[in-house]
């Protein structure tokens, strides 16, 4: 929707706790794209009709956008996190240790937002399925970014993670290849395969946490922080992954192949235990007290940014699970007096997704449409006068399922 992208305010970057404001979705939108562009992404049917957008995608004029834009866009991005996390003062290996061991048990011992909201969710199947389209983010691509670390020369630290990559990869068989295993759980849930099939209803929490992976990728000025990063990352997955086995067999029973949970449930610990020792702690060793904050800084990230994934997943599962109260909610809400911003849609209109900064009540003026508001669930019809309140940040679209439709949004008062 890049009519959309004018209405926001981009001269000021977001704080850390503005992650789901609009301008943070459109910038990670963006930086996913950029990022993506440099990695080899074909269809699995082949290019056959598709060799313009090929070469759209990967010609002179997005490149020359993406190497004079990214730059400024990652300090729009992520600049909200130097003052979100405070690392100094710190400088052992000693205590490096103790703030991984203690925030790794806190995440293993802590509930999953998430997971908890599926759980509780009228529809758990939907919010299962939204879930999964969040993971497949990573899931599809998985260890693109992490391979932008492996060229060079650093030592046994960089044997270790090859070890770690090469795990993802299947050691070189495509059935094992840890997208493989992913896309064959999609496929149990009757769900499409294909790389950003569901672009639409990525989240900008889970947008952010993989384009994290890739922002300290990109710039090996901030490898130590990646090392921090990724082994906070590995070490908490293996009982993230017990805890989604667990509710979605409850959910689903044996129908769903659940392959590539087991398997992180079980790599995982030997990735953790291969990331602190290896990786973190010889790290910090060779190379002295000078690195340690950077390593402490990508583990307090790393954790913070998998917050933003897990909260915002939840309050979108939890609102797409409620929407007949969101139409009382939208009766009772006070709406600013000025016009309303009007949308026309007509009848197979290209479909989008956006949110806003603020709480806004959607009406139809005129004609019929569908609020979509996950990737699998039903869309909730809305007739001629119908209001439903969608809260700051939640992402939606609409579709018109008559020849011509129109939108109106309110603002609502602050308090209202």
């Amino acid at each position: 929707m890049p009519d959309s992208v004018a209405e926001s305010d981009f001269t000021l970057p977001p704080r850390a706790d503005q992650w789901s404001t609009h301008r943070s979705l459109v910038a990670h939108r963006l930086l996913g794209t950029f990022y993506e562009a440099d990695t080899v992404l074909l269809p699995e049917q082949g290019l056959a009709d598709l060799h313009d957008d090929f070469d759209l995608f990967y010609g002179p004029g997005l490149r020359r956008i993406r190497e004079t834009s990214v730059s400024e866009l990652e300090r729009f991005a992520f600049d909200c996190l130097d003052d979100a996390v405070d690392v100094s003062g710190a400088g052992t290996t000693e205590i490096l240790d103790a703030y991984f061991q203690h925030v790794v048990t806190a995440a293993a011992n802590g509930p999953s937002p998430a997971l908890t909201a599926i759980a509780e969710a009228r529809d758990r199947e939907a919010a299962a399925d939204l879930y999964l389209v969040q993971l497949a983010l990573d899931g599809l691509t998985e260890a693109s970014a992490m391979s932008r670390n492996l060229a060079g020369a650093y030592g046994p630290e960089q044997s270790a993670l090859f070890k770690i990559f090469i795990d993802e990869f299947g050691y070189g068989v495509y059935d094992a290849k840890h997208t493989t295993i992913f896309a064959k759980m999609l496929r149990s849930r009757r769900m499409a395969t294909h790389v950003h099939a569901y672009w639409n209803f990525y989240l900008g929490g889970p947008l952010a946490t993989n384009n994290y992976y890739y922002y300290l990728s990109r710039d090996h000025a901030k490898f130590f922080r990646y090392a921090g990063a990724v082994t906070y990352a590995e070490a908490v997955f293996a009982p993230a992954f017990v805890q989604m086995v667990k509710v979605f067999r409850n959910i689903f029973g044996d129908s769903v192949d659940l392959h590539y949970c087991d398997e992180h449930a079980h790599i995982d610990e030997h990735h953790g235990r291969i990331t602190r020792e290896q990786v973190l702690l010889a790290l910090a060793d060779r190379h002295g007290s000078r690195v340690v904050p950077e390593l402490l800084r990508g583990i307090a990230e790393a954790r913070l940014i998998g917050g933003w994934f897990e909260d915002d997943t939840a309050a979108q599962i939890r609102w797409a699970d409620d929407l007949a109260r969101h139409r009382e909610l939208a009766g009772a809400a006070s709406i600013a007096v000025a016009p309303p911003l009007r949308t026309v849609l007509r009848e197979g209109h290209p479909f989008g997704t956006r949110n806003h900064d603020g709480a806004m009540v959607l009406e139809i003026e005129r004609g019929e449409a569908d609020l979509v508001t996950t990737p699998t669930g039903p869309p909730e019809r809305l007739e001629r006068g119908d209001r439903v309140l969608i809260p700051a940040g939640r992402l939606y679209g609409v579709r018109s399922v008559a020849p011509e439709s129109v939108c109106l949004l309110h603002p609502v008062l602050t308090g209202g």
